[in-house]
């Protein structure tokens, strides 16, 4: 009687243990996974890309929020530098992500979405806030999480530069409709004033003979 009882607890313990081992292993690893995250905004806050070379696979690939397609960290950084170009000189681009739920974890791979807070200040101090969305897979190497595939967007109609981008074309055509008026009142106001025929000289008043 006594046996089957020390074999019932052995085994709830050894259960136990395995269940808070594998707790303490999730754990870590959701805490290397978020690692993740704060070497990419700290990497955008310093305008370097290279910095995150450790913490990327040698098969990265990813979409930026711009729509370009980018593989390896050459990829990245030259997307970088042409972001840099736009920005101008002085220009700078932060990022905060946001993520709602924790990775899920399958295996060696794990993945995420989530949303990002973006601020692009231009070199002559114009502000450009706005909104993506992304998503992103990890694999586990050894004892290190490293980021295989991003994909990022944005709303395509309602994002910052869009709407610039209209305000902008709006403006210039009040602009150029505006000239085009002047143009075309000026010109009628020459071919009105160019056919009017001119008025016959009075006659001189007969002098008493």
């Amino acid at each position: 009687m006594i046996r089957p009882l020390l074999l019932s607890l052995c085994v709830t313990l050894g259960g136990w243990s395995l269940s808070g081992s594998a707790v303490a292993d999730d754990d870590a690893d959701h805490a290397a996974l978020k690692e993740l995250v704060t070497a990419y905004e700290q990497a955008i806050a310093a305008g370097d890309p290279n910095s995150l070379k450790p913490h990327l696979a040698d098969d990265f690939t990813g979409v930026m929020v711009t729509g370009e397609e980018v593989t390896n960290l050459g990829g990245l950084d030259a997307y970088w530098q042409k972001i840099q170009g736009y920005l101008g000189k002085g220009g700078k681009y932060t990022v905060e992500v946001v993520v709602p739920q924790p990775a899920v974890i399958v295996g060696d791979l794990a993945y995420a979405t989530g949303t990002t807070k973006d601020l692009a200040v231009t070199s002559d101090g114009k502000e450009y806030p706005f909104e993506g969305f992304w998503t992103a897979v990890c694999r586990r190497e050894g004892d290190q999480w490293k980021i295989v595939r991003v994909h990022g967007s944005m709303d395509a109609l309602t994002n910052v530069f869009a709407i610039t981008s209209l305000q902008r074309a709006s403006t210039y055509s009040g602009i150029i409709g505006g000239i085009a008026g002047l143009f075309v009142g000026a010109l009628l106001l020459w071919l009105v004033t160019r056919r009017r025929p001119a008025a016959a000289p009075s006659p001189s008043p007969s002098r008493p003979s």
